[in-house]
């Protein structure tokens, strides 16, 4: 007990300012981390003199957030504003005193304003070959937009009447917990503005597109060097195994079984859809594809072609420029990486 309350102490300490940094999904995120008498709410809110809604201290929450996650934010070593890492200058527990600069790796999720995936794949099609350089970074061309509204495409039921989504604004908080959970990556097990209806699809019936639960892991990897491999070394079977229903609690209508391409699902827009759910239906099907397979999470600096800007949006008439909807390779080229032909 006595470790215990130096513990929870020692904690509270740290949690004093923002931009305390941190080296871990939780860090000042924590559960229980602070005390009965913690100073660490401080931190992020103010109790009569907040510049941002519920009560916050910042101007609004992303910028908050980008006190610690942004390309300027000393307070952790993941920078989601520009999709990288940094070395920590110096690590205790899960505390990191600053970045050194030096860049470990690029995020999984792409960054909100710049990403370093290497859409282009140079010569190489083969599938599961690809690697992130790390030098430099591109403009995004797409991302979840945060602290603005935007569509999110497909929420709804399955419908004869054409309907595109529906208008969401999003905050981080949207998706992620920003007082902690046992959820990877503090996801929100129900995210904000998720459809909570009944749900049928070819192959799917989920009663309740809410609650779903992705097991947190004890060891973190934010980069990889293979964008091509969504998965995460250290979160085992469970975060590819569900994040497809996570991210269909607000693109509902994409969830789709084997069998969807050939099986009108009767919808007026999404109508024949390509297989997302991420389960095996045929000894064929070795890999099933989950969202994150062909989509990152933040942003994405992938480039559209004629063909490609052509395509419009659900329920458009025209079509979509330059937006690369989060792919993770130029063009169709997630198309050709699982069908090469």
């Amino acid at each position: 007990m006595r470790r215990l309350a130096l513990l929870l102490a020692g904690c509270a300490v740290w949690l004093l300012v923002a931009a305390v940094p941190v080296f871990a999904d939780n860090g000042p995120h924590q559960q229980g981390a602070s005390s009965p008498t913690t100073d660490g709410c401080s931190g992020c809110h103010r109790a009569h003199t907040a510049q941002g809604a519920n009560l916050l201290a910042g101007s609004s929450q992303m910028n908050l957030c980008y006190t610690c996650h942004g390309t300027s934010g000393t307070g952790a070593t993941t920078d989601v504003q520009d999709g990288v890492q940094y070395e920590p200058a110096t690590t205790t527990r899960v505390i990191t005193t600053t970045r050194t600069g030096t860049l470990a790796g690029a995020l999984r999720g792409g960054g909100f304003d710049r990403a370093v995936l290497d859409t282009s794949l140079g010569s190489s099609v083969a599938p599961a070959i690809g690697t992130i350089p790390l030098p430099a970074g591109n403009n995004v061309t797409s991302k979840h937009n945060v602290d603005a509204a935007g569509t999110a495409w497909g929420w709804g039921d399955i419908s004869g009447t054409s309907n595109p989504g529906t208008s969401v604004d999003l905050t981080c908080a949207s998706c992620h917990d920003p007082h902690g959970n046992t959820q990877y990556r503090i996801l929100k097990p129900t995210p904000d503005d998720a459809y909570t209806g009944q749900y049928t699809g070819y192959n799917i019936n989920i009663p309740n597109m809410s609650n779903i639960s992705i097991a947190d892991t004890t060891s973190y990897i934010y980069t990889t060097t293979n964008y091509w491999q969504p998965a995460d070394p250290t979160a085992g079977n469970t975060y590819i195994k569900n994040v497809s229903s996570w991210c269909s609690s607000c693109h509902t209508r994409y969830l789709a079984g084997g069998g969807s391409a050939q099986t009108s699902s009767g919808d007026a827009i999404f109508n024949y859809r390509h297989e997302t759910d991420g389960i095996q239906n045929s000894s064929n099907d070795s890999t099933p594809p989950t969202c994150v397979q062909c989509h990152v999470a933040h942003g994405s600096n992938a480039s559209m072609g004629v063909n490609s800007q052509a395509v419009p949006m659900p329920g458009a008439s025209t079509g979509r420029g330059t937006d690369s909807s989060l792919l993770r390779i130029d063009n169709r080229g997630t198309c050709v990486k699982c069908h090469p032909k």
